[in-house]
C-alpha cells in the first residue's frame, strides 16, 4: 500500500509539472479599479470596434493599430471583470469577453474579426458560453500594443487633468491603464536578465498604484493631486524604459 501511495504521489507531481499554471492578477482587481470603470471601457471599446470593422477597407487601415489595441485591451478587461469581487453586478461575462478578444490576431480576415466582435457582443450581453475564469495574465496582450495604448492614454490624460470633471470617460483611462499594468507585471519576457525580474515587477506595480491613485484624484476633481500623480507616472515609465529598453 505504501508503495502504491508513493507511486501515485510521484505520478500526480509529474503530471502537475506539465500542466499550465494560471494565476490570478498579481494584485486583487478590486484594489486596482472599480467595476463601473471597466464596464464603461468595455462598452466604449466594443462601440469603437463596430466602427473600425464597418468596412473591409477601414479594417485593413486600422487592423495593425487601433483594432489590435482594442482587442488586446478587451482581453485584459475581460479577465479583470472575471476576477473582480463585484463581477456579479454586471451582465458582462468576463471570461467569455476575454476569449472572444483573444480569438483575434493580425492574421484574422475581416470576416474573422467580425466574428470575434460578435463574440464580444455576446459576452457583453451576458452569454458566458464555456469560458473559465482562470487565464494567464502574461498572455492577454502583446507588449508592443500595450505600450502604444499607454502612450495614447497618457496623452489623453494630460487634457483630462487640466480640468477634471470626475466623469467615467475620464477615470476609464486611468483604470484601464491600471489593469494593463497587471498584464505588464505578469509578462516578464522582455526582461533579458532573470535577476532583473523583481525590478520589472516592482516598476509595473508602481505604475499600477499611481494609475489607481490618479483615478481617485480625477474622481475627486483634485487637479493638483492629479497633475502630480501623472508626473510621477511619467517618471516611472521613463525609469523603466531607461533600464529595460534596448
Amino acid at each position: 500500500m505504501l508503495r502504491l501511495i508513493t507511486a501515485l504521489s510521484v505520478a500526480i507531481l509529474t503530471v502537475s509539472l506539465f500542466l499550465p499554471l494560471f494565476a490570478e492578477a498579481p494584485v486583487p482587481v478590486k484594489d486596482v479599479a472599480p467595476l463601473e470603470d471597466l464596464v464603461f471601457e468595455v462598452n466604449a471599446r466594443i462601440a469603437e470596434l463596430d466602427e473600425s470593422l464597418a468596412t473591409q477597407k477601414k479594417y485593413e487601415d486600422l487592423k495593425e493599430d487601433d483594432v489590435r489595441r482594442a482587442f488586446g485591451v478587451l482581453a485584459c478587461l475581460g479577465q479583470a471583470i472575471a476576477e473582480h469581487a463585484s463581477a456579479e453586478e454586471t451582465d458582462i461575462a468576463g471570461p467569455a469577453l476575454r476569449d472572444a478578444a483573444l480569438s483575434f490576431s493580425l492574421e484574422s480576415s475581416h470576416a474573422q474579426a467580425k466574428e470575434a466582435l460578435a463574440g464580444l457582443k455576446r459576452a457583453q450581453s451576458g452569454e458566458a458560453g464555456s469560458a473559465v475564469v482562470d487565464s494567464d495574465w502574461a498572455k492577454l496582450i502583446n507588449m508592443h500594443p500595450m505600450m502604444e495604448e499607454i502612450e495614447v492614454r497618457s496623452g489623453k490624460l494630460v487634457r483630462v487633468i487640466r480640468r477634471p470633471r470626475g466623469k467615467p470617460d475620464e477615470t476609464a483611462h486611468t483604470s484601464t491603464l491600471a489593469v494593463l499594468a497587471l498584464a505588464m507585471m505578469a509578462d516578464t519576457h522582455e526582461v533579458k536578465d532573470e535577476a532583473d525580474i523583481p525590478a520589472w515587477k516592482e516598476m509595473s506595480a508602481e505604475y499600477q498604484q499611481l494609475m489607481t491613485k490618479l483615478s481617485t484624484a480625477i474622481r475627486k476633481k483634485d487637479r493638483g493631486a492629479a497633475g502630480k500623480l501623472l508626473i510621477q507616472a511619467t517618471e516611472s515609465c521613463e525609469r523603466c524604459h531607461d533600464k529595460f529598453r534596448e
